[in-house]
């Protein structure tokens, strides 16, 4: 019987990181993966996928960007009549039974459409970088949503149904396509984050968050302004913390968030 859970993996010039995370799909739960090469060069193969998982390849002429890729991807998805979407980056590694622990998720809930988890940041040498506490319960999100995205985009899982009502990534919105999505499902559906861990996150220093981190930052507030609450004070501090984060260094967001998590575990 085929899967019900597609596993979309967008892949530009990262051979070696897909590999990695293929490997680290420590699952009983049948799964088929599906890779896009955004116009790699030499074209990305599909390596080291454990069984009993299959694995698929769908190559862009030219690099068109992650939200081209992404919705290129849903839209293969679709016509395969998938019923859930799961997001992986390459690079990143699955804890295990993760996939299967989001599926059950959304089978015993079927009022939601997105389920994420907790997430370990690290560095190129597996060192912890800093953690985030993501809120679990979606009144919870729903409200801090207007301040920051409550969801790593590698780390989710959703319900295909729920993107056929809402439509696929925007690109009005260059490297924060993820953060308006998931608002506007946030708006539509129940949403949620499981307490436990699902992911290790390698903060690239040659990914998108880093590199065109200006252009995300600037597309965040787009996003907090497209949704902005009058009456909810989240929307007022996330829209000022953006802005003041246009004028912090990188290292210097690093070493507060490293700080912030000392100062939690000694609470």
């Amino acid at each position: 019987m085929k899967p019900d859970v597609a596993v979309l993996i967008p892949v530009y010039n990262n051979q070696a990181g897909l590999e990695r995370t293929l490997a680290s799909i420590d699952e009983k739960l049948p799964l088929d993966v599906v890779v896009v090469d955004d116009g790699s060069d030499p074209p990305i193969q599909l390596r080291g996928l454990p069984q009993p998982h299959r694995g698929f390849v769908l190559r862009l002429d030219r690099n068109m960007g992650i939200e081209h890729a992404l919705n290129h991807g849903l839209r293969w998805i679709l016509e395969k009549d998938y019923r859930y979407v799961a997001r992986l980056d390459a690079g990143d590694l699955c804890y295990p039974g993760r996939f299967f622990r989001q599926r059950e998720f959304l089978e015993k809930n079927p009022q939601y459409a997105l389920v994420g988890g907790q997430v370990r940041f690290v560095d190129d040498s597996g060192r912890d970088l800093f953690r985030e506490k993501f809120p679990t319960e979606h009144e919870d999100i729903s409200r801090i949503m207007h301040a920051r995205s409550c969801f790593i985009h590698p780390a989710v899982m959703l319900r295909v149904s729920a993107l056929q009502e809402v439509g696929f990534y925007s690109d009005r919105f260059p490297a924060a396509e993820d953060y308006e999505l998931f608002f506007r499902l946030t708006k539509r559906f129940k949403v949620a984050n499981l307490p436990d861990a699902v992911l290790i996150c390698h903060v690239d220093p040659k990914g998108i968050s880093l590199t065109k981190r200006r252009r995300q930052i600037l597309s965040r507030i787009k996003v907090m302004l497209t949704y902005f609450d009058v009456g909810r004070k989240e929307s007022w501090l996330g829209l000022m913390k953006s802005v003041a984060l246009l004028a912090v260094p990188v290292p210097v967001v690093q070493f507060l968030k490293r700080r912030l998590e000392k100062w939690r575990g000694w609470l």
